[in-house]
Protein backbone atom coordinates (compact mmCIF):
# COMPACT_ATOMS: atom_id res chain seq x y z
CA UNK A 1 0.00 0.00 0.00
CA UNK A 2 1.10 3.27 -0.78
CA UNK A 3 2.53 5.35 2.23
CA UNK A 4 0.16 8.08 2.41
CA UNK A 5 2.18 11.66 3.24
CA UNK A 6 0.85 13.54 5.75
CA UNK A 7 2.14 16.87 7.54
CA UNK A 8 3.02 18.16 4.30
CA UNK A 9 6.05 20.83 4.43
CA UNK A 10 5.90 24.02 2.66
CA UNK A 11 8.61 23.82 -0.07
CA UNK A 12 10.32 26.92 -1.88
CA UNK A 13 9.31 24.81 -5.47
CA UNK A 14 6.03 23.20 -6.15
CA UNK A 15 7.02 19.88 -8.16
CA UNK A 16 4.98 19.39 -11.54
CA UNK A 17 2.54 16.18 -12.06
CA UNK A 18 5.57 14.64 -13.43
CA UNK A 19 8.01 14.79 -10.50
CA UNK A 20 5.49 14.10 -7.85
CA UNK A 21 4.61 10.48 -9.45
CA UNK A 22 8.75 10.00 -8.77
CA UNK A 23 8.66 11.81 -5.29
CA UNK A 24 5.50 9.20 -4.73
CA UNK A 25 7.67 6.39 -6.29
CA UNK A 26 10.42 6.91 -3.79
CA UNK A 27 8.53 7.17 -0.81
CA UNK A 28 7.26 3.87 -1.50
CA UNK A 29 10.21 1.99 -3.26
CA UNK A 30 13.67 1.21 -1.79
CA UNK A 31 15.44 1.17 -5.90
CA UNK A 32 14.23 4.17 -8.40
CA UNK A 33 16.00 5.13 -11.11
CA UNK A 34 15.28 9.08 -12.42
CA UNK A 35 15.87 9.87 -16.13
CA UNK A 36 15.39 13.02 -17.93
CA UNK A 37 17.21 15.45 -20.53
CA UNK A 38 19.15 18.57 -18.92
CA UNK A 39 16.84 20.83 -17.25
CA UNK A 40 14.05 18.16 -16.68
CA UNK A 41 14.44 18.56 -12.93
CA UNK A 42 16.05 14.96 -12.20
CA UNK A 43 17.81 16.31 -9.48
CA UNK A 44 15.51 18.53 -7.98
CA UNK A 45 13.09 16.50 -7.04
CA UNK A 46 15.26 13.97 -5.82
CA UNK A 47 16.60 16.59 -3.43
CA UNK A 48 13.11 17.28 -2.21
CA UNK A 49 12.01 14.30 -1.52
CA UNK A 50 15.40 13.67 0.43
CA UNK A 51 14.54 16.66 2.94
CA UNK A 52 10.98 15.34 3.12
CA UNK A 53 12.15 11.69 4.03
CA UNK A 54 14.74 13.33 6.40
CA UNK A 55 12.59 16.01 8.18
CA UNK A 56 9.81 13.65 8.78
CA UNK A 57 12.20 11.12 10.61
CA UNK A 58 11.85 8.75 7.95
CA UNK A 59 15.65 8.55 7.01
CA UNK A 60 18.36 9.84 9.87
CA UNK A 61 20.53 10.68 7.18
CA UNK A 62 21.13 12.16 3.83
CA UNK A 63 24.15 10.96 1.38
CA UNK A 64 25.09 11.85 -2.13
CA UNK A 65 27.86 10.19 -4.58
CA UNK A 66 28.38 10.59 -7.69
CA UNK A 67 31.23 9.26 -10.50
CA UNK A 68 34.49 11.22 -10.32
CA UNK A 69 34.41 11.95 -13.46
CA UNK A 70 37.12 14.79 -14.45
CA UNK A 71 36.59 17.87 -16.60
CA UNK A 72 39.64 19.83 -14.53
CA UNK A 73 42.12 18.87 -12.18
CA UNK A 74 41.56 15.69 -10.12
CA UNK A 75 40.78 14.77 -7.15
CA UNK A 76 44.32 13.84 -6.19
CA UNK A 77 45.70 17.85 -7.19
CA UNK A 78 42.91 19.23 -5.10
CA UNK A 79 43.66 20.75 -2.06
CA UNK A 80 42.35 19.31 1.27
CA UNK A 81 40.99 16.22 2.61
CA UNK A 82 38.76 13.91 0.96
CA UNK A 83 36.08 15.50 1.82
CA UNK A 84 37.04 18.94 0.98
CA UNK A 85 37.95 17.81 -2.51
CA UNK A 86 34.98 16.08 -3.08
CA UNK A 87 32.98 18.84 -2.07
CA UNK A 88 33.20 20.59 -5.45
CA UNK A 89 31.33 17.65 -7.27
CA UNK A 90 28.28 17.94 -5.19
CA UNK A 91 27.83 21.34 -5.21
CA UNK A 92 24.70 21.11 -7.90
CA UNK A 93 22.65 19.12 -5.29
CA UNK A 94 23.34 21.17 -2.66
CA UNK A 95 22.24 24.12 -4.94
CA UNK A 96 18.84 22.21 -5.43
CA UNK A 97 18.50 21.56 -1.53
CA UNK A 98 19.05 25.21 -1.00
CA UNK A 99 16.44 25.87 -4.13
CA UNK A 100 13.86 23.45 -2.93
CA UNK A 101 13.58 24.65 0.81
CA UNK A 102 15.17 27.88 1.57
CA UNK A 103 12.85 30.74 1.43
CA UNK A 104 14.04 32.68 4.18
CA UNK A 105 17.46 32.93 6.94
CA UNK A 106 16.18 30.81 9.08
CA UNK A 107 15.65 28.07 6.96
CA UNK A 108 18.98 28.59 5.32
CA UNK A 109 20.56 28.21 8.88
CA UNK A 110 18.56 25.19 9.77
CA UNK A 111 20.00 23.50 6.68
CA UNK A 112 23.76 24.89 6.72
CA UNK A 113 23.74 23.16 10.44
CA UNK A 114 22.33 19.76 9.00
CA UNK A 115 25.21 20.00 6.13
CA UNK A 116 27.61 21.56 8.61
CA UNK A 117 26.97 18.31 11.34
CA UNK A 118 26.91 15.68 8.28
CA UNK A 119 23.61 14.93 8.34
CA UNK A 120 23.75 15.75 4.53
CA UNK A 121 27.03 14.71 3.08
CA UNK A 122 28.70 13.52 0.15
CA UNK A 123 31.12 11.00 -0.26
CA UNK A 124 32.83 9.09 -3.52
CA UNK A 125 31.95 5.62 -4.70
CA UNK A 126 34.66 3.70 -3.30
CA UNK A 127 33.50 5.18 0.34
CA UNK A 128 30.08 3.60 -0.32
CA UNK A 129 31.64 0.08 -0.69
CA UNK A 130 32.22 0.18 3.30
CA UNK A 131 28.69 0.83 4.30
CA UNK A 132 25.10 -0.50 4.89
CA UNK A 133 22.70 2.27 3.50
CA UNK A 134 19.49 2.42 6.17
CA UNK A 135 18.86 5.82 5.05
CA UNK A 136 18.86 7.36 1.18
CA UNK A 137 21.91 7.73 -1.04
CA UNK A 138 20.97 9.95 -3.87
CA UNK A 139 23.87 8.69 -6.85
CA UNK A 140 24.15 11.64 -9.27
CA UNK A 141 25.29 11.26 -12.75
CA UNK A 142 24.68 7.48 -13.12
CA UNK A 143 25.52 7.59 -16.86
CA UNK A 144 28.92 8.39 -16.16
CA UNK A 145 29.43 5.27 -13.28
CA UNK A 146 29.95 1.32 -14.74
CA UNK A 147 28.07 -1.39 -14.08
CA UNK A 148 30.67 -2.41 -11.73
CA UNK A 149 30.33 0.50 -9.80
CA UNK A 150 26.53 0.14 -9.67
CA UNK A 151 26.52 -3.06 -8.37
CA UNK A 152 28.91 -1.99 -5.54
CA UNK A 153 26.06 0.20 -4.83
CA UNK A 154 22.86 -0.90 -5.20
CA UNK A 155 24.63 -4.61 -2.99
CA UNK A 156 25.25 -2.07 -0.11
CA UNK A 157 21.24 -1.50 0.37
CA UNK A 158 20.18 -1.91 4.16
CA UNK A 159 16.59 -3.48 4.86
CA UNK A 160 15.00 0.20 5.28
CA UNK A 161 17.66 2.19 2.82
CA UNK A 162 16.98 3.99 -0.33
CA UNK A 163 19.06 4.54 -3.42
CA UNK A 164 17.61 6.87 -5.99
CA UNK A 165 19.81 6.86 -9.06
CA UNK A 166 19.18 9.71 -11.47
CA UNK A 167 21.05 10.10 -15.23
CA UNK A 168 20.86 11.35 -18.65
CA UNK A 169 21.61 8.86 -21.74
CA UNK A 170 22.42 12.10 -23.15
CA UNK A 171 25.66 13.74 -21.03
CA UNK A 172 27.55 10.55 -20.70
CA UNK A 173 31.09 11.95 -20.30
CA UNK A 174 33.02 8.65 -20.48
CA UNK A 175 34.00 6.63 -23.37
CA UNK A 176 32.00 3.80 -22.51
CA UNK A 177 29.06 3.27 -24.90
CA UNK A 178 27.68 0.61 -21.87
CA UNK A 179 26.73 2.23 -18.58
CA UNK A 180 25.68 1.59 -14.85
CA UNK A 181 22.26 3.40 -15.97
CA UNK A 182 21.92 0.92 -19.10
CA UNK A 183 23.19 -1.77 -16.81
CA UNK A 184 20.46 -0.48 -14.21
CA UNK A 185 16.89 -0.03 -16.26
CA UNK A 186 18.10 -3.86 -17.89
CA UNK A 187 17.82 -4.95 -14.56
CA UNK A 188 14.68 -2.97 -13.78
CA UNK A 189 13.45 -4.98 -17.11
CA UNK A 190 13.66 -8.33 -14.51
CA UNK A 191 13.44 -6.69 -10.99
CA UNK A 192 9.91 -4.89 -11.04
CA UNK A 193 10.34 -3.81 -7.14
CA UNK A 194 13.54 -1.59 -9.39
CA UNK A 195 11.16 1.51 -10.81
CA UNK A 196 12.07 3.73 -13.51
CA UNK A 197 10.51 7.03 -14.10
CA UNK A 198 11.55 9.62 -17.23
CA UNK A 199 10.88 13.34 -16.35
CA UNK A 200 10.11 14.95 -19.74
CA UNK A 201 9.20 18.64 -18.86
CA UNK A 202 11.92 21.07 -19.39
CA UNK A 203 12.12 23.20 -16.31
CA UNK A 204 14.99 25.45 -17.64
CA UNK A 205 15.00 28.32 -20.95
CA UNK A 206 13.13 27.17 -24.05
CA UNK A 207 16.26 27.68 -25.83
CA UNK A 208 17.79 25.06 -23.37
CA UNK A 209 15.00 22.64 -25.13
CA UNK A 210 16.09 23.60 -28.64
CA UNK A 211 20.24 23.36 -28.09
CA UNK A 212 19.25 19.47 -26.78
CA UNK A 213 17.52 18.98 -29.93
CA UNK A 214 20.19 20.64 -31.91
CA UNK A 215 23.02 18.73 -30.15
CA UNK A 216 21.16 14.89 -30.24
CA UNK A 217 20.59 15.50 -34.26
CA UNK A 218 23.86 16.61 -34.98
CA UNK A 219 25.48 13.20 -33.34
CA UNK A 220 22.73 11.22 -34.53
CA UNK A 221 24.01 12.13 -37.69
CA UNK A 222 27.53 11.41 -37.47
CA UNK A 223 26.79 8.16 -35.46
CA UNK A 224 24.87 7.13 -38.60
CA UNK A 225 28.10 8.69 -40.81
CA UNK A 226 30.42 6.75 -39.02
CA UNK A 227 28.38 2.85 -39.41
CA UNK A 228 27.99 3.94 -43.56
CA UNK A 229 31.80 4.85 -43.46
Amino acid sequence: MARQLKNEIKYAISLDDNQKEVKDSIWNNQIVIVTGRAGSGKSLVCAQTALDLFFKKEVRQILVTRANVETGRSLGLLPGSIGEKFNPYLEAFKENLFKVYVDNSEKKTKLEKHIENKDIDALPVAFIRGKTIDDILICEETQNLSAHEVMSIVTRLGKNGRIVFNGDFDQIDTRESYTGLHFLVEMAKQIPEIKVHKLKNNHRSDLVAKILDYDYARRKKNQIEENTE
